[in-house]
């Protein structure tokens, strides 16, 4: 019984000890951190900081677009400079937990985004209908927001959007795992920066600077609370089988979604999904677009986008 007690207790010590080690080189996100190195401006809402950017006139027809899973506000640069030369006012944000956003300890679950939202909106004044772009996990959180809020949208567009379909970027066993409570929040603190830089979104393969994201998606990295915020949202957002959520959506916002042939991340299952349960919203394939595709085949991208914006504006 003693060598038992013994392996337990080596066991949680040797744990308890990688955890520490794991988390050394992490810093707080203090204002301080903030204002000498984030490009953008702050504003406080009721869960924390959120870091924010616009570009275009302030005058014009307001974009706001909601990023994904794990790279903040700058996987939209392609598109916010194409969106804001043609005379809208764009908002781009970190989510809580990215970027240069405050990490709060909380349940990143829909009502938490939809909060986050909604209280970003109301900080910016943005009283009018606006035009909602979400791509990849901001899919299925921007068409939450518009089927709980159609009033405050002219249109919804959705970028390779999770939701619908399998979403296999950690895997089947080990996203199952590091569902479980103390072993999967240990075996995520061990493995989620190598399982982050293993995606191919991460890596980069295109050649061409202007089709990359423009940013470092790593320095998020070296906060605390980046990793624990991917967590929650891991196992609090539903980011799979919300087809009636894309369906309530449609039926209150015009909405357009575009997808990618050879998308690993969201196949093409998830394109037949939502034609069926919104068969009123337009939904484009695009043969040789990957998860990436917002960046990678930008002029392909945005005509689409400011030709729906456009035709769905206030």
């Amino acid at each position: 019984m003693d060598w038992i007690i013994g392996l337990v207790v080596a066991g949680g010590s040797a744990m308890g000890l990688s955890w520490y080690l794991s988390g050394l080189r992490e810093k707080p996100m203090t204002p301080d951190e903030r204002a000498a190195h984030a490009p953008g401006k702050s504003v406080q809402l009721s869960d924390g900081v959120i870091h924010y950017s616009e570009r275009g006139p302030t005058d014009g027809q307001a974009v706001v677009m909601v990023h994904g899973f794990g790279v903040p506000q700058f996987v939209f640069e392609q598109n916010a400079a194409a969106l804001a030369d043609t005379g809208f006012r764009v908002i781009l944000f970190d989510h809580f937990g990215r970027g240069w956003s405050d990490r709060p300890n909380a349940r990143y679950d829909t009502d938490f985004y939809d909060r986050e939202l909604t209280e970003l909106l109301d900080a910016l004044n943005l009283t009018e209908p606006v035009g909602l772009v979400g791509y990849s996990m901001g899919g299925i959180i921007a068409t939450d927001f518009a089927a709980r809020h159609p009033e405050r949208l002219t249109a919804i567009i959705l970028l390779a959007p999770a939701g619908l379909a399998v979403y296999p970027f950690m895997g089947k066993l080990f996203g199952k795992i590091i569902c479980m409570p103390v072993i999967g929040d240990w075996l995520w603190r061990l493995r989620g920066r190598s399982l982050l830089l293993g995606d191919p979104q991460f890596q980069e393969p295109l050649p061409d600077p202007a089709r990359r994201i423009r940013g470092d998606d790593t320095i998020q990295m070296n906060y605390k609370g980046y990793f624990n915020a991917l967590l929650q949202s891991w196992r609090n957002l539903p980011l799979e089988n919300c087809d009636e959520v894309f369906a309530d959506a449609s039926r209150g916002v015009p909405m357009m979604a575009l997808f990618g042939g050879k998308d690993p991340t969201i196949s093409v299952e998830s394109a037949a999904r939502l034609k069926k349960a919104a068969p009123h919203a337009r939904v484009e394939l695009i043969e040789e677009g990957t998860h990436g595709l917002l960046y990678e085949m930008y002029d392909t991208v945005n005509p689409m986008l400011i030709e729906f914006l456009k035709a769905n504006s206030r």
